[in-house]
Formats: C-alpha cells, structure tokens, sequence
C-alpha cells in the first residue's frame, strides 16, 4: 500500500532502517477501539473481571494489535527491499498501516510476494498467538490468555480483509500480479485490477448503506467509509501511475519554467512585488546575489511582512534556501524528479549546470507536462513482464 506525504505524525521511529511513523487518526481510533473492547465486547465473551481488568486486556490488544499491523507491513517492505524497490516509510493511521512504495514493482513475481508477505505473516502471528493464548489459560492467565486469543482472532481477520482484491489492499496487489502474468503486460492488469477494485468498493458502500437502513449504524458507516476510502485510493494510484508513465524518458527540461524570471536579493519587497509579481505572476522566483541563486522567494510570503516594511525590507531579508536542485544533463528523467519531488516535500527544483542556474521546475510545470504527454504523445506500447 502507499500513502501521499504524511503531514499528521505525532511520533516516530526506526524499525530495520525503516521510519514508521504514528498518524494522529490512528491515536483516535486506538482510542474508540480500546473503549469499544473494554466497555463492550471483552465483559460479553469473558465474565467475571474488574473494569480494571477488562481495561488492561484492551490496552493489551491494541497494543498488540499496532505492532501486529507494523510487522504486517513491515513482512511487506523487507520483501520489496529484496527485489530493489525502495520503501523508506510506515505509517499507521484511521484504516490500518501502509508502507510508503516510492518505486513500482520490477516484475509480476516480485509484487506477488511482496503483497502476499503481509497477510503470510498475519497468519503466521495469528497461530502463534493461539498457541501462545492455549498456554497462558493452561497456566490461569485469564486475563493475557483472553487478551493473546483476540489478538489471534483480529490477526487472522487482518490476513483475510487484506487479501480483498482491492487496491491498496494486498488482496489488490495479488490480483494484478496474477493478471500481470497472464497478460504480460503491466499496465493491462493495473486497468483491470483497478476497475475490479472500483466495482468492490461500490458493492462495500452499498453492504454499508444497507447496514445503516438496517439499524446496524456504526457498523455500516465503518463500512462506507472503507468503500469510500478504496476508491479513493483506486483512483489517486491511477492519477499516480499515469503521471509517472507519461513522464517516463521524458527530459526535465521541456518542464523547466520558460523563461527563468529571478529577482536581486537587494530588490525591496515594493519593487519585488510591482516588478515581479503583477508583471509575470509566477508562484516562486530565485533570488540572485553577485551571480549566485542564494534562495527563492514565493509570492505568498510577502503578506508576512507588515505593508509598512514593504519599502524597507529586500527580498534577501526573507528569502528561503535554495532548495534541492539537480544538475542540467544527468539522467535522471521528470518521472523521477516528480517522485523526488514528493519525497521531499518540495513544490519546486532548481536546474543547475557546472554550479550556475540554468532553470527551474515546479511541480505546476511537470503536470501541465503531464497533461501535455497524455494528449499529444502517442500511447506507449504495453509492457510485457
């Protein structure tokens, strides 16, 4: 599963030299669940313990459950690291956990295993919590006992959900693998695949909405809202994979900014604004000092300097560092500047040659070549595995 940049994380660390990261919704929603268990469905299966009891037993399970989905994508990304792709992030949030896959599958064998490694493993964990759950009522551990057999239980149904042929589901994945084999070709069976996942999360919206109509609200909301979410889902990985398609073998100049508009780090914030802003309306301008780009400057951040400073302040006074650049001529095409881009959190490049400033790219420049890609170049042909 991938994920978009994650800009709620309210904790970290590092797992095999991979940064997981905690999602603030997966916090509410551990939350819900913990009191869901504890006020709820553990007093109804096991009698006779405290609130004290029943609380710790629901702390123990959501607990166990959150490194069972960080294990889980965790059997996922050692897998994909083997075959060369690059997964450098997990996180946990509202609808589970997802590793953040930065490069696309080399082969239709290679995402087979990698999308079955997760659920493989949450089977593996579920007998082996079963066993370990036999064990501790053998030896009067109710409480653990009873806290190790939910956990088996929530593993094996984590296995079984995620192997729904739905993407971002490993279900999904397993699907266009398949299909990717039978076809040999990649982009046939991610078509596929997708629309199969886009006719399951209507039929799970629906089930859902059905729920609600029925009485059972809570229940079918959940389920309207995971049909909501794969289709969401479904649809940006399509929007995704096309972008990258077309920007495949494609020069990062023919996205550069045309013409390249920059701005002395000695202009004030009038003349910057009066010169550069009305008169070309780009979002972002380098600054240059002596020859040398020193930092850009946007447009936006004029407004956090009071209007009366405007005549006082240069633009070098509030400029930002140069952000990342990339040498004029290297090999790398706009497919991989665009996820360079994302990985970075930037919304614009700098092109450089021998040191000196020969462009910029802006992630506007690199979808309007995008759009300009998908409606003037020919289709490629359909990749074989």
């Amino acid at each position: 599963m991938a994920l978009a940049e994650d800009k709620g994380a309210i904790g970290r660390f590092r797992l095999f030299g991979i940064d997981i990261r905690i999602n603030a919704s997966w916090l509410v929603i551990a939350v819900l669940v913990a009191w869901s268990l504890a006020t709820g469905a553990l007093p109804e299966v096991y009698k006779g313990l405290s609130a004290g009891g029943y609380w710790l037993m629901a702390a123990l399970v959501v607990l166990g459950l959150a490194l069972s989905i960080i294990f889980h994508e965790v059997a996922h990304t050692l897998v994909a690291r083997a075959f060369g792709m690059q997964v450098d992030r997990i996180t946990l949030f509202l609808f589970g956990g997802v590793a953040d896959l930065k490069t696309e599958p080399p082969s239709a064998l290679s995402e087979l295993l990698m999308a079955a490694a997760g659920p493989a493993f949450s089977l593996v964990a579920s007998l082996a919590l079963a066993v370990a759950a036999g064990v501790g009522q053998a030896a009067h551990a109710t409480s653990a006992a009873a806290a190790l057999a939910y956990l088996a239980t929530l593993n094996f149904v984590l296995a079984i959900f995620n192997m729904t042929p739905a993407f971002p589901l490993d279900g999904g994945r397993v699907l266009r693998a398949i299909l990717w084999m039978i076809t040999r070709s990649a982009d046939r069976a991610t078509r596929i695949a997708a629309s199969v996942s886009g006719v399951i999360a209507l039929a799970m919206i629906g089930f859902g909405l059905a729920g609600v109509l029925l009485g059972h609200g809570v229940a079918g909301l959940w389920w309207v809202l995971i049909g909501f979410f794969l289709r969401t889902a479904v649809h940006g990985y399509d929007v995704d994979l096309k972008a990258r398609r077309a920007l495949e073998g494609v020069s990062p100049a023919l996205a550069m900014t045309s013409p390249l508009e920059t701005v002395p780090a000695a202009a004030t914030l009038d003349e910057f604004v009066e010169g550069r802003v009305y008169g070309s309306r780009h979002k972002v301008y380098p600054v240059m000092l002596d020859g040398a780009c020193v930092g850009t400057i946007e447009a936006d951040a004029v407004l956090s300097v009071p209007r009366a400073a405007w005549a006082t302040t240069t633009v070098g006074d509030i400029c930002a560092p140069p952000p990342a650049t990339i040498e004029a001529g290297r090999e790398l095409d706009a497919a991989a500047l665009l996820v360079r881009m994302r990985e970075q959190g930037l919304n614009h490049m700098l092109v450089l040659d021998e040191g000196q400033l020969v462009g910029m790219v802006t992630l506007d420049d690199l979808l309007k070549l995008v759009d300009v890609e998908l409606k003037f170049r020919p289709p490629p042909r359909l990749k074989a595995a």
